[in-house]
């Protein structure tokens, strides 16, 4: 898309002020750059057809997101997953930089946040790669910094082939291949269990939300919202400056808001999270995914066992780690499943940590010492 001439942030507070304040405008790590630098950290390709499609279908969209609150009675009326009972299933918030890879950050964002919240572990270091997800798996169709990609390839990916963590391959905001990546990873990876197109479906997305944590969303972003501050954003000024994918991670329907996490940084909006109006933008109507489940193959952070539970069924033995939660140990070999539940229950006694390597929801091997 062309880039726009840049807008008059005093007109906009302007409006604002006339349209109620609304939400607020103010100066940010975006607003500090050019308009050049500002559309670099989109990166949701934008079809005309498709852009004239949301446009036209703006009101009933916004009526649609609405009346889900009804039509999901079932569902709590607000969900933040930064407070569930007090406990904050988020991972930091990450800044993509000059690279148009949102779809990354924001499918990325999502996986994290479903492992950490169906399993309640809030405090699993759950922090996968971006760059492999982008510079690996987008690469390899044919996807730059320049062009961008889009959730539903990348989720597909995720599912079939994993995504490393981040020690594993780091991001840096530039195009590059697949040759810094640990040919370990396999070994030390996230999979996709299930994923969902929720597009144009505001009732699946808030379950999903309320079910799994999180969803990929993409949006059209105007000029105006690169100076959020805070508030429930809805377009006020500006021109058209490109598609962005960013995480879902609640929604409010008294203030008939979604609550999303972005990928540029703390300073911007409300400390790296926003609030956008339902039916705002194509918000629930463009490449809108649910993630059902993730798995995990990896060594886990060292941990303490917290606690131990078996019963006379055979492949039936489980270990709470304090990081990760309740592990199946193995079950293939009941004499195996025997000397780890030892190990384990010494580890526990001592108070000691203990080293975990998981696949898919089972230990498989213990490191203890």
């Amino acid at each position: 898309m062309p880039v726009n001439e840049p807008i008059d942030l005093a007109e906009l507070r302007a409006t604002l002020e006339n349209a109620g304040n609304p939400w607020r405008s103010t100066s940010n790590s975006i607003t500090r750059l050019t308009e050049e630098q500002r559309v670099k950290r989109l990166g949701v390709p934008i079809d005309e057809a498709e852009h004239t499609e949301l446009m036209a279908a703006r009101d009933q969209h916004i009526e649609a997101a609405q009346a889900a609150a009804s039509q999901a009675a079932d569902l709590p009326a607000a969900f933040d997953l930064r407070n569930i009972g007090g406990l904050d299933y988020t991972t930091p918030v990450k800044d993509q930089g000059t690279c148009g890879s949102c779809v990354a950050f924001g499918t990325v964002a999502t996986m994290e946040h479903v492992v950490r919240y169906i399993d309640r572990a809030p405090y699993l270091p759950a922090d996968f790669s971006e760059a492999h997800a982008f510079f690996v798996h987008g690469r390899a169709e044919g996807r730059t910094c320049e062009t961008g990609w889009l959730p539903e390839p990348l989720l597909e990916k995720a599912r079939d082939a994993g995504i490393t963590f981040d020690d594993y391959f780091p991001y840096t905001p530039q195009n590059q291949d697949g040759s810094k990546l640990n040919p370990d990873w396999p070994n030390r990876r996230a999979n996709v269990v299930n994923w969902t197109n929720d597009t144009n479906d505001p009732v699946a997305i808030k379950r999903n939300i309320a079910t799994y944590g999180s969803v990929v969303a993409c949006f059209e972003v105007y000029q105006d919202f690169f100076s959020y501050g805070g508030g429930v954003y809805r377009h006020q000024s500006g021109e058209l400056a490109g598609g962005h994918c960013v995480c879902l991670v609640g929604y409010d329907d008294a203030q008939s808001c979604w609550i999303a996490k972005n990928s540029w940084g703390l300073d911007w909006g409300e400390q790296g999270f926003f609030r956008i109006g339902y039916g705002e933008c194509g918000i629930e109507s463009w490449h809108t995914c649910g993630v059902q489940g993730v798995s995990l193959r990896a060594w886990l952070a060292d941990q303490r066992i917290l606690g131990l539970w078996s019963n006379e069924a055979d492949a039936n033995v489980w270990a709470y780690g304090e990081l990760r939660g309740w592990l199946s140990l193995g079950g293939n070999v009941a004499a195996t499943d025997s000397a780890m539940l030892a190990e384990l229950a010494a580890s526990k006694s001592a108070g000691t940590k203990v080293g975990l390597f998981e696949d898919s929801g089972s230990v498989r091997q213990v490191y203890a010492w």
